[in-house]
């Protein structure tokens, strides 16, 4: 157990060693709650005090992970909390916890829980190397040897059950992020939705939404969890993401055979605004470096790597941002401030894209 106060924002990042050109990364979850305590919505602030003391406990002394330590939501400054969000690719912020609630990590930068933020334990890890069942064998272990120390509430007919009911059965969900511009941009991201329709599935931009995607970010994860066991999941959320990223790839090649004049349009423009901006949005950002990355897969881009784009993601970020360049930045700054810190990621990048 490590009592002593820890800087999440030196959290030791897996995303910084990701060089995949498409899977960005996965979150797999698993939410639990606790016997003879109500879901926390209906928990008094001393029984969401009591509960976090008893899990946090337990949890902390676990061998499955690495120094883990808590964070209590009322000592966690709305940086850390926004921090937290942006790194670990939440759907909902963290912004509104508070005392009663907890935030629990471990040293890997993988392992992340919470504690009642809508079930008593949200348990979360981080896969940046495509390998969902490993990383489910190990979400599974830390969840069984916690189980081992408190009972979670189960039904034999609905199994664990959740605060939310179209969670309950397993409560596990695969969510698998892929950067796909060829998909997009070539407009074909529609016709291959309306080909594989598949109702286990749900996709989504980061935004919870397809009306806006960012960074042509897609969120693929499954739809159901009742009835269905953690290997269905998988199987169910590979074969389709497995789809996705073959008919990328096929784009891919044939953009870079066809000598695309649109897409290395895109790729220019992209390039122009990352190199040449003195101020510039998170949406430009995020936007701009997919293309970077598609560019370079295609061969129009030397002088930086896939490793250093993904990073970038998520380095120019608010949160991550104001981590790297100083927590007492103006917001009317920070356009700037990011614009900054890109042209010195991207110092050497050169564009080789043909008249």
């Amino acid at each position: 157990m490590n009592s002593k106060r820890q800087n999440v924002l030196e959290i030791s990042s897996p995303w910084k060693d990701n060089d995949n050109p498409i899977w960005l990364g996965s979150v797999l979850s698993l939410q639990r709650n606790i016997e003879k305590f109500n879901f926390p919505v209906n928990l008094s602030t001393e029984k969401r005090k009591q509960l976090v003391s008893i899990v946090s406990q337990d949890l902390l002394a676990l061998d499955q992970l690495t120094k883990p330590y808590i964070l209590k939501a009322e000592d966690t400054s709305p940086l850390e909390k926004d921090f937290l969000f942006e790194y670990f690719l939440s759907p909902s912020s963290f912004m509104q916890a508070h005392v009663g609630e907890a935030f629990v990590l471990d040293k890997t930068g993988k392992f992340f829980a919470t504690l009642n933020l809508g079930d008593h334990i949200h348990f979360r890890l981080l896969d940046t190397k495509g390998d969902l069942e490993n990383s489910c064998n190990v979400l599974e272990n830390i969840e069984v040897a916690l189980g081992q120390k408190v009972n979670y509430n189960f039904s034999p007919r609905f199994g664990f059950l959740t605060s939310d009911a179209a969670d309950c059965g397993t409560a596990f969900t695969a969510s698998v992020f892929l950067q796909l511009p060829a998909l997009i941009h070539t407009g074909k991201l529609q016709d291959f939705m309306l080909k594989h329709v598949d109702d286990s599935i749900v996709t989504t931009g980061l935004q919870g939404t397809l009306s806006e995607i960012i960074g042509d970010l897609l969120v693929v994860r499954n739809n159901f969890t009742l009835g269905l066991s953690e290997e269905n999941i998988l199987s169910s959320v590979r074969s389709y993401v497995t789809k996705l990223i073959v008919h990328e790839q096929g784009l891919r090649k044939k953009l870079k055979e066809e000598e695309s004049t649109e897409m290395k349009n895109k790729v220019s423009r992209a390039y122009g605004v990352l190199v040449h901006s003195y101020q510039i949005t998170v949406s430009e950002a995020l936007n701009a470096i997919s293309l970077m990355k598609l560019g370079l897969e295609l061969g129009w881009l030397t002088g930086v790597t896939i490793k250093e784009l993904n990073a970038l993601f998520f380095g120019c970020r608010r949160a991550h941002l104001l981590a790297h360049c100083g927590e007492d930045i103006d917001q009317e700054e920070l356009p700037h401030k990011r614009a900054e810190y890109i042209h010195k990621v991207l110092q050497n990048a050169e564009l080789h894209i043909e008249e």
